[in-house]
């Protein structure tokens, strides 16, 4: 049963198919509630060797390299994109990167790039045809 945002008397949880109706000029589109929340920043925290990352929990993560890791994503969807903000803590690696249904990262040059040493770097990654296209942007710095 369909009910007036002013009738509603407790909060309820959110369902992909639940949609927000903007009415333009006569027009009326109706906008997903998932594409319209801000979702929170996922904060890993400092991390080393071995690492999973379950993207089911967002699409925002920070990690602080203290040592050199092997990053294994889950939960992965057709569509989705990822953003990774990376300080490397001194000149650590990412040695390999996996999806755990199987498939294939893609990278420019065919090379999994290096976070810069000392510096944050952004990696996005966008989930296509079963794979991922991950793209690099290194070397921020505060000004």
């Amino acid at each position: 049963m369909d009910k007036k945002i002013s009738e509603l008397t407790e909060l309820t949880a959110r369902t992909e198919q639940d949609v927000i109706a903007i009415v333009n000029g006569g027009t009326t589109k109706k906008i997903s509630v998932e594409d319209f929340i801000r979702e929170p920043v996922i904060d890993a925290g400092s991390v080393s060797g071995g690492i999973s990352v379950d993207l089911s929990l967002g699409h925002w993560f920070i990690f602080t390299l203290t040592g050199n890791v092997s990053v294994s994503l889950s939960n992965e969807k057709e569509g989705e994109e990822f953003l990774f903000w990376v300080y490397s803590n001194g000149n650590y690696s990412i040695n390999s990167m996996t999806l755990t249904s199987g498939g294939n990262i893609y990278c420019q040059g065919g090379t999994l790039p290096n976070p810069a040493n000392n510096k944050w770097n952004l990696y996005r990654g966008f989930v296509i045809n079963g794979g991922m296209v991950l793209t690099e942007l290194d070397n921020f710095s505060a000004i």
